[in-house]
């Protein structure tokens, strides 16, 4: 019998386009940022036990119309990884961060951030530990051959002052450059609060990062907590507990005091203070959800009510550490859960249980919100992390289910049922209530809440006084 060899290898253009296609520009660069705390969390290796481990290391990125750029000192890429694994589509080596709380699993983020932007890409990197330099390119050519190989070049003359990896990425594509032309998109003011909010953790523990110059900030992750040991304190529900190798840590409660009615109607006509309500799921430093207020997180599940700006006073954070990567309730993008997790699916339940008892909370005192704000002075803002280091042992108590898990439940301040106060809603026609604030208040532009209330009263005393008239 005859044999012909049958070529079945993918075409290099066939291979960047299904490869880039399916992720956003924005979850691209975070991938590249993604790779370089992982290289911090290579060096530090299980000693960022102080406050802030990643205090002195930075990336700065780069984007104008002209060239994206990404220059770091988290420890550069070693050089026989570059030369046998970090080019290749996808990783052959999953041991290789074995014991290392990293979130790089697939080895195809830096390649498919490099093809995302542009056609013409440089790699250099200072390997810690090595004495030599080394950059590899990918130009617009190579793409065009049938050969996959690259070359990794020592230069006579070092470029990095510190040991790290700097990525320029040139001739970018023309969808690209207009997202990154500060004249006529707005990418550049998303991706600086996209990275606000998904370091908000990392940037917290020390990490600087730069985007065309200015430092950015982290966005808060803190909630409120009794300062002192009062009747009824106002303190989150904490659940923390070791799950399938993950150590899992859940903190849910109030991050304010509760919005007064001019609050709410003022956020029904401008959102603006919901932004920070929410839960917040983080897996090994990294925000994978921010302040999300969806199903996938308990609202309107089970006996939890659908996110309303009423709720905008309460927020959760819900954290995942682990040096087993597969275990993580990640997706492929690594800016999302993978909701079928049995990890994230053991936790949820205490996701709704704390989320529920400060919905209550919320509704029971619907209408006399300003009646809770002594309760709310005796608290103080703290990191969920560290409310869970404050809080003594004897104060959880163990879940039946879960071996060595803790949980704590706050007793919240109840308001009294004596004649309690309800809050009345209905609508009418602008022009009858304009013809009642003017004949009432003598003004038009008076608020229609303040025209239905004024409306009560003098019914109410209408009444009462032809009670008394009897």
């Amino acid at each position: 019998m005859t044999t012909e060899k049958v070529n079945a290898h993918p075409t290099k253009r066939f291979f960047v386009s299904m490869l880039t296609r399916d992720i956003e520009l924005k979850d691209a660069i975070l991938d590249l940022l993604d790779n370089c705390v992982d290289g911090i969390e290579r060096q530090l290796h299980g000693t960022d036990n102080n406050e802030k481990p990643y205090k002195g290391f930075w990336a700065k990125i780069t984007a104008t119309k002209d060239k994206f750029e990404i220059w770091d000192n988290c420890g550069g890429i070693p050089t026989e990884i570059a030369i046998n694994n970090a080019f290749r589509m996808g990783r052959d080596d999953p041991d290789r961060d074995s014991g290392i709380h990293t979130v790089g699993m697939y080895g195809i983020g830096m390649k498919r951030a490099l093809f995302k932007m542009g056609k013409q890409s440089c790699v250099t990197s200072k390997p810690k530990g090595e004495n030599k330099e080394f950059f590899v390119e990918i130009s617009s050519d190579w793409l065009e051959m049938d050969n996959w190989e690259l070359e990794l070049h020592y230069p006579e003359t070092e470029v990095l002052t510190e040991h790290g990896t700097r990525i320029t990425i040139e001739q970018l594509h023309d969808n690209i450059a207009f997202q990154f032309d500060e004249d006529s998109s707005s990418f550049l003011d998303d991706l600086s609060k996209d990275i606000s909010q998904f370091y908000a953790l990392i940037i917290d523990k020390g990490f600087k990062v730069t985007l065309n110059g200015p430092a950015i900030e982290g966005a808060p992750l803190t909630l409120l907590t009794a300062i002192t040991d009062v009747a009824a304190p106002i303190k989150p529900y904490l659940f923390k507990a070791n799950i399938e190798d993950v150590e899992v840590r859940l903190a849910v409660g109030f991050r304010r005091k509760l919005a007064s009615e001019k609050e709410l109607d003022e956020e029904a006509r401008q959102p603006r203070t919901s932004d920070e309500a929410g839960w917040t799921v983080i897996c090994n430093d990294r925000v994978v959800l921010y302040c999300d207020k969806s199903q996938v997180t308990g609202w309107g599940r089970a006996t939890v009510p659908r996110y309303h700006t009423q709720f905008i006073s309460i927020s959760g954070v819900l954290e995942f550490r682990s040096n087993k990567l597969l275990n993580l309730p990640l997706n492929t993008t690594k800016r999302g859960l993978d909701t079928s997790s049995s990890v994230y699916l053991t936790v949820f339940d205490y996701m709704t249980e704390g989320l529920k008892i400060f919905t209550d909370f919320t509704n029971k005192w619907k209408g006399r919100e300003e009646e809770t704000n002594d309760a709310f002075a005796n608290t103080t803002s703290k990191k969920p992390r560290e409310i869970l280091e404050l809080m003594d042992n004897s104060e959880f108590s163990s879940v039946r289910k879960i071996d060595s898990a803790l949980r704590y439940a706050p007793k919240l301040p109840q308001p009294e049922d004596k004649n309690p106060l309800r809050r009345i809603v209905f609508t009418r026609r602008a022009d009858d209530i304009t013809t009642l604030a003017i004949e009432l208040f003598e003004d038009p532009k008076t608020k229609p809440s303040e025209v239905g209330q004024r409306c009560f009263d003098l019914a109410l005393q209408r009444l009462k006084e032809e009670e008394v008239d009897k």
